[in-house]
């Protein structure tokens, strides 16, 4: 699995003791030491919400699926998306028709990368296939964004889009 430069991903298990949101930060502190991580609702204010970073020139995501959280940092990137998904997840085509596991991943991130996360109608996101791992989207004709498949924990689909703007 080749990544796009800047781009780092770490997987960390959340146990009964610990929170999800906790794990996610602690692994965004190890791939970023030294940056300063906020989550702020824009409708409420409340600490919930898209991560950004300061201190850094870098974009991050998180996600969480089956146990499991994800973290990503894209330095060098404006925008960043990741998500991780049950690979036997069901319903998923009750939002987006015809969706897979796999399918769900990428559109997921590339939305979050977008910026508007699931504010935007999922089928809207067109993705073309690459390489190997790699692939493409974009949301309506917006700007293509790269994306990539993931490796990860037995049991989970997981896939991370950047933006360069």
């Amino acid at each position: 699995m080749t990544l796009p430069r800047g781009v780092r991903v770490a997987w960390g298990e959340v146990s009964d003791t610990v929170s999800r949101r906790e794990v996610s930060r602690a692994l965004l502190s190890a791939l970023l030491p030294g940056a300063t991580f906020v989550s702020r609702c824009p409708r409420c204010g409340g600490d919930h919400g898209r991560i950004r970073v300061s201190d850094s020139d870098a974009a991050v995501s998180v996600s969480y699926a089956g146990g499991w959280a994800v973290a990503m940092v894209a330095e060098g990137w404006v925008r960043a998306g990741i998500d991780v998904v049950l690979a036997d997840a069901g319903g998923l085509d009750r939002v987006l028709p015809g969706a897979d596991a796999r399918t769900w991943a990428r559109v997921e991130a590339v939305l979050k990368a977008d910026g508007r996360g699931l504010e935007v109608d999922p089928a809207r996101v067109e993705v073309a296939g690459g390489a190997g791992d790699a692939w493409t989207a974009r949301v309506d004709e917006g700007t293509w964004v790269t994306g990539h498949d993931l490796a990860g924990p037995p049991g989970l689909v997981a896939a991370v889009a950047v933006v360069a703007e």
